[in-house]
């Protein structure tokens, strides 16, 4: 199929609606002297206000920007489709539908997947924490069982900040529909959210006893069964012995995030699981016309944690980049902020903010961070 694009004006293509390519759609006017195009396959999801969406406190269509939508608000052109691979010899992006775009410069900005483990055929439904859309269907399924008068049985995998926010906004979803459905978080480490300070821990081992979310930690998922879920205490040499079998209807996995698979056909290095390897610069190390930003994007010099604030942080280095790569001009760096700010969202009206060994728990902390989630999402609503 013909090749996409415009001539005799440089073309910059934007995959993926991540945090970056958004801030790059809104500052469209400061590369004017370019073409530009965004190739998405659907919504933008905020991922800051999933488990809030999750448990019921909002509404799907508050936590979603459409693309195609600003992309004619600030003048790109838009295609919906995803991306398959680059030919960088002939700067053609191609798409998995067999399209082909003419590019000067690509800004990647493709997120991450969540691994689960594979699904049994009879067993219970198996859920990740990305997509985020799939979050607004397992809130519509169980708003459903709950109007039926249904109870199930749910497990959360994953005993970092998004288990800990998915298994506290079940349990909100449920107490909305004055549900008892029994939710339990298993942890494969012995302590929950490792990194955080040992006083936020405390305190959030006993709010989870409290809305009572049962906490089982050292013990890691192994595979999906027809009953529910095989786990086994980490550490622990494997064997039928070692096996322990939690029933439920719903395993929601929340584990640790990884690269998309878009980024294996492109020829690009890769750091392990963190993602394509970028030079502060946020140029790929084989090729400095495709640049990434956010989860996908894996920096040389740093490993970063996958929060959504680096990839805010690295928009508007990755604006000036792009600007002065087009211009011959000296590039950016981008230096990660030593401690990055994290609140969670654990439901009932109740935060924890963690930033360093700093942190501050209650309704106040989570009115913050809807202060700052709607700060965000208001930029790009309107």
């Amino acid at each position: 199929m013909s090749a996409l694009g415009s001539g005799g004006r440089p073309h910059i293509v934007l995959i993926g609606a991540g945090h970056a390519n958004l801030y790059l759609m809104r500052h469209r006017h400061r590369l004017a002297d370019a073409d530009m195009t965004i190739v998405d396959p659907g919504a933008f999801w905020y991922s800051g206000m999933a488990a809030g969406a999750l448990g019921g406190a909002h509404e799907p269509a508050e936590i979603r920007v459409d693309p195609v939508r600003l992309a004619r608000r600030y003048g790109l052109a838009s295609i919906r489709g995803r991306l398959s691979g680059l030919d960088r010899s002939e700067r053609k992006a191609r798409l998995t539908d067999g399209r082909t775009l003419d590019y000067d410069l690509i800004s990647l900005n493709l997120g991450s997947s969540a691994p689960t483990l594979t699904a049994h055929p009879d067993g219970p439904r198996v859920w990740a924490v990305k997509p985020i859309a799939r979050l607004i269907a397992l809130r519509h399924q169980l708003t459903s069982a709950y109007e039926r008068g249904e109870h199930p049985a749910l497990v959360v995998v994953g005993g970092g900040a998004s288990g800990v926010e998915l298994a506290c906004n079940l349990r909100s979803l449920a107490v909305r529909y004055a549900s008892p459905a029994t939710i339990t978080l298993i942890s494969s480490t012995r302590k929950l959210i490792p990194t955080a300070p040992a006083g936020a821990r405390r305190w959030l081992e006993g709010y989870l006893r409290r809305i009572g979310v049962v906490v089982r930690v050292g013990m890691r998922a192994v595979s999906h069964h027809r009953d529910g879920l095989l786990m086994a205490e980490e550490g622990v040499p494997m064997g039928q012995d070692a096996l322990r079998l939690l029933e439920c209807e719903h395993v929601i996995h929340a584990g640790g995030l990884a690269p998309p698979g878009a980024l294996d056909g492109l020829g690009l290095t890769l750091i392990g699981s963190r993602g394509l390897a970028v030079h502060s610069t946020l140029q790929s190390v084989d090729d400095p016309d495709v640049f990434a930003a956010g989860d996908c994007a894996a920096l040389v010099e740093h490993a970063l944690p996958r929060l959504g604030v680096y990839g805010v942080r690295q928009a508007p280095v990755l604006l000036a980049n792009l600007k002065a790569r087009l211009q011959g001009s000296p590039l950016q760096r981008y230096r990660p902020q030593a401690q990055a700010l994290t609140i969670l969202n654990l439901g009932q009206d109740q935060g924890l903010a963690i930033r360093g060994r700093l942190w501050w728990a209650g309704r106040s902390s989570l009115l913050w961070k809807h202060w700052l989630d709607e700060r965000f999402m208001t930029r790009y609503r309107h």
